[in-house]
Order: C-alpha cells, then structure tokens, then sequence
C-alpha cells in the first residue's frame, strides 16, 4: 500500500513539470452509486439469475491541475457503499472446505447479499474536447472498510454426495446458510472511465464505470469455485470551491 500511494503522490506532483502557472482547483462532490460483485468466469452466472443493485450515496474531494487547454490530472477521495442482491435457482452447488478435500452441495432458492464499504483513491485524466464536455479516466485503489458477503440456501437439499442434488425433486424441505465475511479482501485495484459535463461556471455533472482487477476474496480463498469482481456505475454533481493560478 505504500509504495502505491507514494506512485500517486510522484505522478500528480510531476503534472507541474509541464505549467507552472497551471490552474488549480479544489471541487467536494455528492453522487450515487449502483452496482455490485460479479462472479467471473461470467458462465459460472446460471440461468436465470437475478440481481438487484441497490443505490448507495458516495462522497467525494478532487485536488485538479489544468495542464493546458485540453488536458488535467486530479487526484480524489471518495467514500462509498457498494450493495447487490441476488437471487438463482442452483443445482448441485457446490461449497467447498478449506482445503477443497470435501464439498458440501445445494439445490434449490438462493438469495445472497453482498455490501462493500470502502474508500477510494482514483487517479484521473481529463480530456477536455470543448469548453464543457470532457471524457474522464483513471485507475484506482481502494481501502474496503467493511465487507459483507452472505448467502441463504431455501426450500432445497443438502448433501455430501451430489448425486443426491443432482436428482432431488424441488422444492425440498431444507434451509442452510453460508457466510464469507472473513472471506473478503481489504482492498481493491481496477480501471474507470466515464464523462463530465460543465453545467455552470463552477458546477460540473458526471458519470462513470469503474472494473475491479481482482477478486474481492483473499487470494487463497477456493471455497466456490469462481472469483468475484467489482463492477459500478456512479453519477453526480461536483462544485468547484476554490482556484488558484490560469492556464
């Protein structure tokens, strides 16, 4: 993390090697996010399943340099809550034990819940293509505060052998739970792109896509057998609150 960190701090220090009278500004920013974690390879999603995002408040400080007419880099903070629920019927679903010596099998409803508190350090370019349209994009780090990975298993079947669920007849009679809080990493790296839009002399709208890079499990969990990854959508307003210096 702190060689992470100092990258970012040297990269948005150098911007200065390229104006020294470049416009700084300071912009906090209030939006929503909606989103969640898919599992990857996208065919371990069965048919069938569903999800519902939920829409979260994010909060958010830009520190933005203008290096000239059509470029700037801003380094941010932003704090946000990523939450999806999701629903499929499963056959045979297999939950696997530490050292993958044994699986545990599931047919029937499953509900899973997952939340994710972090907060985030992105990186960002600005290509500016008029006075009022720029496209945005960056790569980011962030610290996962919380996390929260829960799944109910309902009105299915549950054994050891998985001929068993393979062939049982649902709805069954049996309810299980399974829980991978512990699971879950304490930080996350991907990619965003995304727009913003000038409104007003100090007031900006934006939208953009971030992508996990990696799995929001630790590295040696192999309790199922696929990964997780981030994936959001985020919008909102910025205001600029303070300049210093013109391009």
């Amino acid at each position: 993390m702190n060689k992470l960190v100092f990258l970012l701090i040297f990269l948005f220090s150098i911007s200065g090697v390229f104006a020294q009278e470049s416009k700084w500004q300071f912009a906090p920013s209030l939006g929503i996010d909606m989103g969640g974690a898919i599992p990857v390879p996208l065919s371990a999603v069965p048919k069938g399943a569903k999800g519902t995002p939920k829409l979260k408040p994010n909060l958010g400080i830009a520190f933005q340099r203008n290096i000239n007419e059509k470029w700037s880099l801003a380094f941010e903070t932003s704090y946000h809550i990523l939450s999806i629920d999701a629903y499929v019927n499963v056959v045979s679903q297999p939950f696997w034990s530490d050292d993958r010596s044994y699986a545990t099998y599931f047919s029937g409803e499953a509900f899973t819940s997952t939340e994710l508190q972090f907060i985030e350090l992105p990186l960002v370019g600005y290509f500016h293509f008029n006075d009022r349209w720029s496209l945005t994009f960056g790569a980011y780090y962030s610290i996962i505060l919380n996390g929260k990975l829960e799944t109910e298993g309902r009105n299915g079947w549950i054994s050891a052998n998985k001929e068993d669920t393979d062939t049982a007849p649902l709805p069954g009679t049996q309810n299980t739970s399974f829980n991978f809080n512990d699971e879950l990493d304490n930080y996350d790296i991907g990619a965003l792109i995304g727009y913003q839009w000038k409104v007003a002399d100090r007031v900006n709208l934006w939208g953009r896509f971030n992508v996990g890079f990696k799995s929001i499990f630790k590295p040696d969990f192999t309790n199922i057998d696929y990964d997780m990854y981030q994936f959001r959508f985020s919008t909102g307003v910025s205001f600029v609150l303070w300049r210093k210096g013109e391009v």
